[in-house]
């Protein structure tokens, strides 16, 4: 139990750790809002992607691919995404950050605490497809998010050129498609498809001074995103906003998970599947999902707060979890 907590810990504090640097450093004087935007603007449309697209272009996604598996998350990302975004458009009287409240109550840190906890959990495990099996599952579900994202944003937050209805359809389909994170999946299955991703002794076949720029590029995402949270973050006191930041992680680090693993258990899901759909859920906010919503007109105090809690708080959470399903028996 306690190496659960211990890779949690590790997977987590050095973020929070960061966007306290960022905190510090603009209270120094040394960056502003201006460092914070643009450096969204990099860490958006070039470091993610870069990211995302080398992960997917490198994994062996052909040992595994369970289509009911697969199909099951989907729509369970897909089902939970449109009952938040009801829920806040029903309930929240702040219209101006719905597209923040949702996309931080429901978009899981994919790409950055998934995979090690996957490893630890499963690189080991007896049967070897487990581990590449959850691998799969988290690129498939990075093109969902950043899809089910786009489409919120383009609703709540048009550009000053895109309005009325009749361009609305037009509008989410524009966005999707140039989002620059589900370009970098969309090409990563591409360039996987074509080969040019790991050879069989496990080297990459791309040019190593290409690698090397590629892996450089992605190095720099995690450090001046936590950074820039930091620059943004202003505690705007125990308001309705900050309301909106605790029913947002409460969701996300508690009933996200419980409602998932209910709906699998009612599906038939068991053993390591079920495993994987508890972590996919009880996962902390994505750092990138805080990107977005700075970078796309999106409410920064709500993402940058929510961010910081869930990976505060999720490091005792997933070891909850973890905990239980090991009592219950789903977890040997």
């Amino acid at each position: 139990m306690l190496q659960y907590m211990v890779l949690s810990l590790n997977t987590t504090m050095p973020f929070i750790l960061l966007a306290g640097l960022g905190i510090v450093l603009r209270r120094l004087g040394m960056i502003g809002d201006e460092f914070a935007a643009k450096g969204n603007k990099v860490i958006f449309y070039a470091g993610i992607p870069v990211v995302i697209f080398n992960t997917i272009r490198r994994a062996n996604l052909s040992n595994v691919f369970d289509t009911q598996f697969l199909v099951f998350n989907v729509a369970l990302m897909i089902v939970i995404f449109l009952a938040v975004w009801l829920f806040a458009a029903k309930l929240m009287r702040d219209k101006d950050s719905i597209s923040s409240f949702v996309n931080s109550a429901y978009r899981s840190s994919l790409s950055v605490v998934a995979p090690p906890l996957f490893m630890l959990m499963f690189y080991y495990d007896s049967d070897p497809d487990v581990f590449p099996k959850s691998i799969l599952v988290v690129s498939v579900l990075l093109i969902v998010s950043y899809a089910t994202a786009s489409v919120l944003f383009a609703v709540h937050d048009p550009k000053p050129n895109q309005k009325g209805v009749g361009k609305a359809i037009l509008n989410v389909i524009i966005s999707v498609a140039k989002n620059p994170v589900v370009i970098g999946v969309v090409l990563g299955i591409i360039f996987n498809a074509l080969g040019w991703g790991l050879n069989s002794a496990g080297y990459d076949v791309l040019p190593t001074f290409l690698v090397t720029t590629l892996d450089r590029l992605g190095g720099i995402v995690m450090p001046l995103a936590m950074i820039c949270v930091g620059a943004n973050l202003k505690f705007h006191g125990f308001d309705t906003k900050f309301k909106y930041v605790i029913i947002a992680s409460v969701f996300k680090l508690l009933l996200m998970p419980i409602i998932g693993v209910a709906i699998a258990l009612a599906f038939g899901f068991r053993g390591n599947d079920l495993t994987i759909i508890m972590i996919l859920n009880a996962l902390p906010m994505a750092v990138g999902a805080y990107v977005m919503q700075a970078e796309l007109g999106g409410d920064t105090y709500i993402g940058g707060s929510v961010l910081m809690i869930t990976m505060t708080f999720s490091a005792l959470t997933l070891t909850l979890f973890i905990f239980l399903f090991r009592v219950f028996g789903f977890l040997t």
